[in-house]
């Protein structure tokens, strides 16, 4: 039996998933709106620097910091035409571009549950409202009209059957004054 043993090298690992910073990557001092944006997020590793090649300034953060950790290993996060201080994002932007992985999944989440949700509420005010115009037919003495769509499934999506259904509610309903209550 052959022993082996895995190891896994933090800094290889940074390296697969981020960019080494080397000649073609100019750093720019820290400027007004890159120390505002370490306040506003917290994040104390953000800094820009000017892509050489690309003719691009770039919003980064350090994964591993050339002067603490001896090797510059840095994460892209946006690419700018100008540097940031002469178009700034917005605190908007800049909230909704570096939130953290869980909080945009717990959105995501949310955003499903309300959109199921949403479904349900529609399904629901579409039987309410089959039945209340059920009740309108069954006032308007026409009891098996009434009977027929109560028993129907009630669906959002319309057939021309029930498109052509409503219409002559509505034509019937023309120059009639309806009152709720």
């Amino acid at each position: 039996m052959i022993d082996m043993e895995i190891t896994f090298d933090p800094r290889a690992h940074a390296l697969g998933s981020g960019i080494q910073l080397n000649e073609h990557h100019q750093l720019m001092p820290d400027s007004e709106w890159i120390l505002w944006a370490r306040r506003e997020t917290g994040i104390e590793d953000l800094f820009q620097y000017y892509h050489k090649q690309s003719n691009t300034f770039v919003l980064a953060k350090w994964i591993y910091h050339p002067e603490k950790d001896g090797i510059g290993i840095l994460m892209e996060l946006e690419a700018f035409d100008q540097p940031l201080d002469w178009n700034p994002p917005t605190k908007d932007w800049l909230r909704d571009r570096l939130r953290p992985a869980a909080e945009i999944a717990k959105t995501v989440r949310r955003g499903i549950r309300d959109t199921a949700k949403a479904k349900q509420r529609a399904k629901r005010d579409g039987v309410e409202e089959k039945h209340r115009v059920a009740d309108w037919l069954k006032r308007q003495g026409k009891e098996d009209a009434a009977s027929s769509l109560r028993q129907r499934q009630w669906s959002n999506n319309a057939s021309p059957e029930f498109e052509s259904f409503t219409e002559d509610l509505q034509n019937s309903a023309k120059g009639r004054i309806v009152t709720g209550g």
